[in-house]
């Protein structure tokens, strides 16, 4: 297979992309402790990422025909997570209505990013440390997708998880759904890895679907990209 001068360049800079990703991804797993008592810096930290998204990976994916819904999508979530900050803090009870289709659209666009990272590292011509690397960041979107599946799961439901396992939430306070987005967002990776979580109530039913949910698709993310890599190479041989 004959890749020209541009080609590589492109997938030197997509590579890098990869890296990128994976390191903004790590970076906001480690600051959710501190994200716990700062309100802004779980939803900077998503900002931050969705750039990252679109101006590394995306931009240079092969996949040109979805390049401009993932631009839209995560457009739109960048000015969502900044109105419903601003909405809560200035309209609580408008902030609060806002929290399901900020969600919605959060959980499109990182689904509809892990999608696409899966069919890009198909493409990839060599299975590289970086190609691993863009694999082991697709894994980690789809535990940040699972955080915001418990976060609206949380506004829609609370009665499934179980407070004394989460930060508390002062009856006064404006801002409940954020001062719990840190630790659903914990409680997701620990779902996503099977080690499981105290968050959610064994006794109820849709929260052990939540749970099943994230879980199965983890493992079905690592097992169909296994799959792909390994068709690939014996379809060559």
């Amino acid at each position: 297979m004959r890749i020209t001068r541009e080609e590589i360049v492109r997938l030197r800079k997509r590579h890098r992309g990869y890296l990128i990703t994976l390191a903004t991804e790590v970076a906001l797993l480690l600051l959710l402790p501190v994200a716990q008592g700062s309100i802004w810096l779980l939803s900077g930290s998503l900002i931050v990422l969705a750039l990252v998204l679109m101006v590394f990976v995306s931009r240079y994916s092969p996949l040109r025909k979805t390049r401009p819904l993932i631009y839209g999508l995560g457009g739109l979530a960048i000015a969502l997570e900044l109105i419903w900050h601003l909405t809560l803090t200035t309209q609580p009870a408008l902030g609060r209505a806002l929290t399901i289709p900020h969600v919605i659209v959060w959980l499109v666009f990182l689904s509809l990013a892990v999608i696409r990272k899966v069919k890009t590292l198909n493409r990839e011509p060599f299975v590289t440390v970086s190609v691993v690397m863009g694999a082991a960041s697709g894994y980690m979107l789809v535990g940040l997708a699972g955080g915001l599946l418990l976060t609206a799961h949380w506004v829609l439901d609370p009665s499934a998880f179980d407070l004394t396992a989460l930060p508390a939430v002062g009856s006064t306070t404006a801002l409940p759904n954020v001062v719990v987005a840190p630790a659903l967002m914990a409680a997701a990776f620990t779902m996503l890895t099977t080690i499981g979580t105290t968050v959610l109530k064994t006794s109820h039913v849709s929260g052990q679907v939540v749970t099943t949910v994230i879980t199965v698709v983890g493992q079905l993310y690592v097992a169909i990209l296994i799959a792909l890599i390994l068709g690939r190479f014996r379809w060559r041989a």
